[in-house]
């Protein structure tokens, strides 16, 4: 199955931090780790310390401001968007007294893409996921604010549902904090999209319309403003990669990865 350091007033964590015990699902000893607890036999838990949210943000962003800035765009990629991506983020301190940010979420009892048996039901679900992708990153370029930009793998989704539910859907199971400020990174985002649907759309062996017609729409758009050189070659790539994705070329594995800056 799948930030500046300060002094925080921890939220009402739903569980005791005694009796937590790592997940299966947890691999690494690497910042992230995953948990479960007895309380809560239906979730599970991620843990992540403060120092290691403010190095990815650039040391630019209080850690009570970005929980609260992811707890607000993960709403709205809920309730926007139609991606169902079910998390609540707590702070606090883990056993070790140190500093932490631990994000709870729904067990999925389900299956990446490729393990799916393929059916009109998952095609068109399948569709409706992409373009809702899409159709964020397009009006996240027309929007100054922040955003989510680690969405477009593939494997980074499920198919199932959670315990007590009869249907199956398509859930965001990989809900760590990564925000961003970048106009140019999205360039970057919209580029690893174009790859992970080439594999799915390949996989399915149909062609996402309206998410095409989305990263179109994004190519079409004028750049920002105030980019240095390095920014417009960058773009400039990437909107080649795209294009070549837009008229049919077959893709080959995602690009290098790459953190857009917090600016």
């Amino acid at each position: 199955m799948m930030f500046c350091m300060e002094q925080f007033k921890s939220d009402l964590i739903p569980f005791a931090i005694e009796d937590l015990r790592e997940s299966h699902i947890s691999k690494t000893k690497r910042p992230g780790k995953l948990f479960e607890a007895a309380s809560l036999p239906n979730k599970i838990i991620r843990s992540e310390g403060v120092d290691e949210l403010s190095h990815k943000h650039g040391d630019r962003i209080e850690t009570s401001e970005l929980v609260e800035d992811a707890r607000r765009l993960y709403r709205e990629l809920q309730d926007e968007y139609t991606i169902n991506a079910p998390v609540k983020f707590y702070t606090g301190n883990d056993i070790d007294n140190n500093q932490v940010v631990y994000s709870v979420v729904d067990k999925i009892e389900g299956k990446h893409f490729d393990k799916v048996q393929i059916s009109d039901e998952f095609v068109s679900k399948a569709e409706g996921l992409y373009a809702s992708v899409s159709r964020y990153f397009l009006d996240k370029q027309n929007d100054d604010g922040l955003h989510l930009w680690d969405i477009c793998g593939q494997s980074q989704y499920v198919y199932g549902r959670r315990s007590g539910e009869q249907e199956d859907r398509i859930f965001l199971i990989d809900t760590d904090i990564w925000l961003s400020k970048s106009k140019a990174g999205l360039y970057l985002c919209v580029e690893w999209l174009t790859r992970h649907m080439t594999g799915v759309e390949g996989h399915l062996k149909v062609k996402f319309i309206e998410a095409r017609d989305n990263i179109a729409q994004f190519v079409s758009l004028p750049l920002p403003e105030n980019l240095s050189d390095f920014e417009r070659e960058n773009i400039g790539v990437n909107i080649d990669h795209i294009n070549d994705f837009l008229n049919g070329k077959k893709l080959g594995p995602s690009p290098k990865t790459a953190i857009p800056p917090f600016e």
